[in-house]
């Protein structure tokens, strides 16, 4: 199939919504804004649907379970409809409509519903087509690919992937389905107050004169926590001040990790400070002088995004996909092993204050200039103009002779 042909898919869609003025614009649809379940794919799509509503007005989110509203800040100009809405209607009055994840109910009804109603629609996998993420619970997950997945992505107008390896496996599971490269932005933080530091030291006297290293997300087995805790366990032998915050709700890993500290004889080295939001997000941030994520599996994470924008040295994983983290000298990108991550934090724990700051500016200008929401907002903008009028397909837009 030729470019062509797969932009005049677009084309006909797109005039297809043009005659049907009555339909609202945008719909996203997710399986539940619940941050201690679902991680950093909610800040994610707030982030998404705050922008898109700034740059082409009322946004929907659907959901066909509850959302914890409690946990979350719904952004201006975003309605959410979630488990007491009618979840095909909403997607059917849409102009396109744009899927959150894999292997979830609101991706199989949601894509139904499109296609019966001629709708246009995008699926955001969020990671959840990486080789690692495809190899847990692999034999569920080859007979639903075979079922039901891969049709779902191969009738989608188009994909969205959000880090660059995304792209690859994407094209694996929909061979012809054009696929638009955006990753994840951040808003960008206010100024740290230098108040705010001191004020979690009085509630967590450990981490006074501590070089306090940041991990933030889900307690997840992909997380990487167990290099974590072998790194520490090594590390912490030879640095005195090095201390670790723990930040994020327990999603299964956390009585591993905590019982292997145990058995290292480490845990005074760890604070754990449950899941954070809010003003206990920023005290976390402003408390911290370096961000880690070990994972074996990310999509395009939230939360670096937010450490290199807090101004955070930050040590990651070549899983999470972000080079420019070790191209743009914002911090140090490791193999996703106990030699790796140990090697990586023991760099960040050599180097002069100098080089910590020349880092954490780095990250900052990195995010300022390529991984705002607006920016990025701008571009799912475009895609989703695309999709209801047709023309020249956007530039973040591939098809697969580009590959």
């Amino acid at each position: 199939m030729t470019t062509s042909t797969l932009a005049g898919k677009a084309i006909e869609a797109g005039s297809l919504r043009s005659r049907k003025s009555e339909r609202s614009a945008i719909v996203h649809v997710c399986n539940g804004l619940d941050p201690i379940r679902d991680g950093g794919m909610v800040p994610s799509i707030l982030g998404m649907t705050g922008a898109i509503a700034r740059t082409e007005g009322a946004t929907t989110i659907v959901t066909p379970t509850p959302s914890r509203l409690d946990l979350i800040e719904i952004p201006s100009g975003v309605r959410l409809l979630d488990a007491q809405a009618d979840f095909e209607a909403a997607i059917k009055s849409a102009e396109v409509a744009h899927l959150h994840g894999l292997w979830q109910v609101q991706t199989r009804r949601g894509a139904a519903a499109a296609r019966h109603a001629h709708v246009p629609y995008l699926v955001a996998a969020h990671g959840m087509a990486d080789p690692w993420a495809l190899k847990h619970k692999y034999l569920k997950k080859q007979v639903y690919l075979s079922l039901i997945e891969k049709k779902q992505l191969r009738a989608a107008s188009c994909l969205h992937a959000l880090a660059h390896p995304e792209i690859g496996h994407l094209r694996a599971l929909a061979p012809r389905t054009p696929i638009a490269f955006i990753p994840n932005g951040v808003e960008i933080p206010a100024e740290p107050d230098p108040r705010d530091r001191a004020q979690l030291e009085t509630t967590r006297p450990e981490l006074k004169g501590k070089f306090n290293v940041l991990f933030l997300g889900r307690l997840h087995v992909k997380k990487g926590l167990d290099l974590l805790a072998e790194a520490a366990g090594s590390l912490c032998k030879e640095y005195q001040d090095l201390h670790f915050l723990i930040a994020g709700p327990d999603d299964g890993a956390r009585g591993s990790f905590i019982g292997r500290m145990k058995a290292l004889g480490i845990t005074d080295r760890f604070t754990e400070l449950g899941h954070v939001r809010g003003r206990q997000a920023r005290l976390a941030w402003a408390s911290a002088n370096a961000f880690v994520l070990p994972s074996y599996s990310e999509g395009f994470s939230m939360a670096v995004l937010e450490a290199l924008a807090n101004r955070l040295p930050t040590l990651i994983t070549t899983a999470c996909h972000f080079p420019e983290v070790a191209s743009e000298a914002a911090g140090i990108v490791v193999d996703p092993t106990v030699e790796g991550v140990t090697a990586g934090l023991r760099s960040l724990l050599e180097r002069s204050r100098d080089e910590l700051v020349a880092m954490a500016e780095n990250g900052r200008k990195l995010v300022e200039e390529r991984y705002t929401w607006d920016r990025q907002g701008e571009k799912l903008a475009s895609v989703y103009r695309w999709l209801r009028a047709g023309g020249t397909p956007p530039e973040c837009v591939q098809f697969p002779g580009d590959f």
